[in-house]
Parts: structure tokens; C-alpha cells; sequence
């Protein structure tokens, strides 16, 4: 075997041999630190955590004259057999089926077009709804829907006639209280005197409310808000209708 001279190093300083020895540098190996530091696999970052998973939530429903959304969909209010295409959009969506629904319903919808639209949410197993709309004073109120299956004779009935005038009746039949209109719409003033005196003698939860066609939702929404909202009386929900008599018992579709 060839004889290797030593490092460098080690031939001009002998002072420094044991010392260099001790970590290696002489006899050609690596100080223990550094050779088990090389032997160490590296250190790899963490994957960041997932993102939370959002709750699901119900579509974004909204009505207005001339369109329905459900989420992304849409469909003209024009539509035959509106009740029953919604009712496809809304079947099996999230936060649909057992909940108390949310929808916004513009001023200038027709009262049908929002009832085809409860009917839907009923269709799609819904507990009820809730609709939201712009008020007279610009604030957006809420009323709660309900779809009872059947109703006490003494529930107060309230209907917006085709010519403004307002009808109220208990469900089960009777003499309508009718308040003709005043100079800037349908009085709401008198007519919600009207649903209040019905109401204390039967304190029923529901108010039954629906107008002829012609006329916009907006006023509809308002007769619900002033029976809801009126001293002396305390209905928690609503209930919507598309055709009545007034004086004549109310069917329910």
C-alpha cells in the first residue's frame, strides 16, 4: 500500500494533533455531531390544516312580477304549473325539508305568484316560511307562513278586494265587516280595527290574509303586518289564500 501523507494540517502543527484527532480531522472522518446530523432525514413542513367545512344553508329564494330564483336557478313567474317546477329546484336542497324557510318577495309580485311559490316550499317538505319584504316606511319586515291542514271556525279571515275595499270574516262563515278604501289605497287604519275585534273572540294563533290578483303583494304584506303587529292582538303566523268569499266559510287549497 502507497503511503498518504497527512493533512497538511497536521505535518505543520503537532501542536493541534490530538486535538484534531479528538474530532476526527486527522484519520479522515467526520466529527460525530456532523455525521449524525448528515444521517438525520430533513425535516419536512406540515401540510396547512383544511379549511373549515361552511354549514349547509338553504338557496337564496327571491320573487318579484316577472321571475322566481331558487339559488341559481329561475323560472318566470308566467310559468304553467309554477307551484310544480318550483317544487323541483327546491326538493332535497339543503336546509329545505323540516326547516322554517326564508324567501324574499318584492312589493310588485302578485299575491299568486308568492302563494305558488309557499306552496312549493310545502310540496318540498318544508315546516313553514318566512318572507321578507320591503315595508311602507322602507324597513324590511318579516312575516311568518304556516300551512295548517285545517283551521278553527273563529280564525280571522282577511281579504283585499278587487276594488280596494278590505272584508273580515271569521273562517267559519258569517257577516263580513267590510272597510271601503280609502283615498291612497286600502285603509289599513280601519281594517286592522276590523281583524282586531274578530280576533279577541277566538285569540286563535293564526290570521288568515289574501286579496283578489289585481292587487300587488306589497298591500297584502301590509294587512298581514298591521293584524300581526296590532295592540290587542297576538296571531304568530300567517297564513296565505288565493281565493275567498267573504262572509262564506274559507276552504283551504
Amino acid at each position: 500500500m502507497a503511503w498518504a501523507p497527512a493533512p497538511v494540517a497536521c505535518q505543520l502543527v503537532p501542536g493541534l494533533l490530538l486535538a484534531l484527532s479528538l474530532l476526527g480531522a486527522c484519520d479522515g472522518t467526520q466529527p460525530r455531531d456532523t455525521a449524525e446530523a448528515a444521517a438525520e432525514p430533513p425535516i419536512t413542513a406540515m401540510p396547512p390544516s383544511p379549511a373549515p367545512r361552511e354549514p349547509p344553508r338553504a338557496p337564496d329564494i327571491v320573487i318579484d312580477g316577472s321571475n322566481v330564483s331558487v339559488g341559481s336557478d329561475r323560472l318566470a313567474t308566467g310559468e304553467l304549473g309554477l307551484a310544480d317546477k318550483l317544487a323541483v329546484f327546491l326538493t332535497g336542497r339543503p336546509m329545505i325539508a323540516g326547516n322554517a324557510v326564508s324567501f324574499v318577495a318584492m312589493r310588485n309580485a302578485r299575491p299568486s305568484q308568492v302563494a305558488a311559490l309557499v306552496t312549493a316550499l310545502r310540496k318540498a317538505q318544508a315546516a313553514s316560511a318566512i318572507v321578507g319584504t320591503e315595508a311602507r316606511d322602507g324597513t324590511t319586515q318579516r312575516v311568518p307562513l304556516t300551512f295548517p291542514g285545517s283551521l278553527s271556525d273563529c280564525v280571522t279571515v282577511a281579504w283585499i278586494a278587487r276594488d280596494g275595499a278590505i272584508d273580515v270574516w271569521p273562517a267559519g262563515g258569517g257577516t263580513a265587516r267590510r272597510i271601503i278604501k280609502g283615498l291612497a289605497g286600502p285603509d289599513m287604519t280601519l281594517g286592522t280595527e276590523a281583524m282586531r275585534r274578530q280576533w279577541t273572540r277566538c285569540g286563535a294563533a293564526e290570521l288568515v290574509i289574501g286579496s283578489d290578483d289585481v292587487m300587488p303583494w306589497g298591500l297584502v304584506f301590509d294587512l298581514a303586518t298591521a293584524g300581526l303587529q296590532a295592540s290587542g292582538t297576538h296571531p304568530s303566523t300567517a297564513v296565505l289564500v288565493t281565493s275567498a268569499v267573504p262572509g262564506r266559510k274559507l276552504v283551504l287549497p
